[in-house]
């Protein structure tokens, strides 16, 4: 059954357009505000969704089915279809960019993890391209993937990230995972949000296999990875990347505001899940670094077997403890994966 939670979850922070809109002047500034109220918006309808009864999963009628749909500006979903599976490629970039990178999604939790789709029982993946008016964002909605034009000025069409695209694609893996959504809070008189630990826990999991996705695809190891989310949908002037798990909040490689945090002496339970979930992030790159090879090949494992194991109120200890348990059940306590697994989360001071 589907976990059905109010939480929008996008792939820019809000932190991030804020500072696009500081940048920008006139109709660009309104546009991209304009754009940061819808997100709210969206969150508010998915909470009146979440009342309803549960509805019937989309099975696909094959194995790691696919279709992509022209939202045609609008914001009403999912649009005209464009490209189902085993279709020829479209006659529009962007749908065909998304069915790509979808199909790599699927395939990577498919061949690597055994999980089929976000469900774990085949759910059909439906993906909106040419979302709203030069939409600057991507974004799960509980129900399928949401996939903007970008603004035409700071950001670029979103379709073409393989990183983004898979970090938006993990957000409906962690939607069934964790039973009641990992930190999503229904706050009084506000939409769904993610918050706490468990919030920036949920936005790591994506960030993490955002980036495990692109270096598997890429056949990279992880000396040779970037390490970066984003770094393909901002233009020049506005930055790099949009976030880094070698340094997360190092402004050099992402943008000239991030403030994400990368270590839980400066955490403060007030923070926003994007800016918090980079204790995580860098905890994962530094396990990863330590044990060398292909961060797929047994950390992706042992991150997603313990994330089965989190509740929905989950701390950045009990996602220690919860790796920490796992790489010992699958490798044994005390073999080089427990070990780069411990030393990561005590560098980052959640472990003493």
């Amino acid at each position: 059954m589907t976990n059905r939670y109010g939480c929008i979850c996008c792939a820019l922070p809000g932190n991030l357009l804020k500072h696009l809109a500081h940048k920008s002047a006139g109709v660009d500034r309104e546009l991209i505000q304009a754009q940061i109220e819808h997100s709210s918006m969206l969150r508010a309808q998915r909470a009146v969704q979440s009342r309803q009864p549960p509805a019937a999963t989309k099975l696909g009628k094959q194995p790691l089915h696919r279709q992509v749909f022209d939202a045609q500006g609008s914001t009403l979903l999912p649009g005209k279809l464009l490209r189902d599976e085993d279709d020829p490629p479209a006659h529009d970039g962007q749908a065909n960019d998304a069915y790509e990178n979808v199909g790599i999604a699927l395939q990577f939790y498919k061949s690597v993890l055994g999980r089929e789709s976000v469900d774990g029982r085949g759910m059909r993946i439906d993906t909106s391209v040419h979302y709203g008016e030069r939409f600057a964002n991507a974004m799960w909605t509980g129900k399928q993937l949401i996939v903007g034009d970008g603004d035409g000025h700071h950001v670029k069409g979103l379709a073409r990230s393989l990183g983004i695209i898979a970090h938006e694609f993990s957000h409906g893996i962690t939607q069934h995972l964790v039973e009641g959504g990992l930190g999503v809070v229904q706050l009084p008189n506000r939409p769904p949000t993610l918050k706490g630990e468990a919030g920036a826990l949920n936005e790591s999991f994506s960030d993490v296999f955002g980036s495990m996705i692109k270096q598997w695809h890429a056949k990279q190891d992880v000396r040779q990875a970037d390490w970066l989310l984003g770094e393909d949908v901002l233009a020049a002037h506005a930055g790099k990347a949009v976030r880094s798990l070698q340094d997360p909040g190092n402004t050099s490689l992402t943008w000239p505001d991030d403030d994400q945090i990368k270590d839980f002496g400066r955490y403060r339970p007030t923070d926003e899940a994007h800016k918090a979930s980079g204790i995580a992030n860098h905890a994962f790159y530094l396990a990863a670094t330590r044990l060398g090879g292909n961060s797929w090949e047994k950390l992706g494992a042992i991150w997603f077997k313990a994330y089965q194991r989190l509740r929905a109120r989950a701390t950045f200890l009990d996602a220690a403890h919860a790796t920490l348990d796992v790489a010992a059940a699958l490798h044994g306590k005390g073999a080089a994966s427990h070990e780069a697994v411990k030393a990561a989360w005590k560098q980052v001071k959640v472990l003493a």
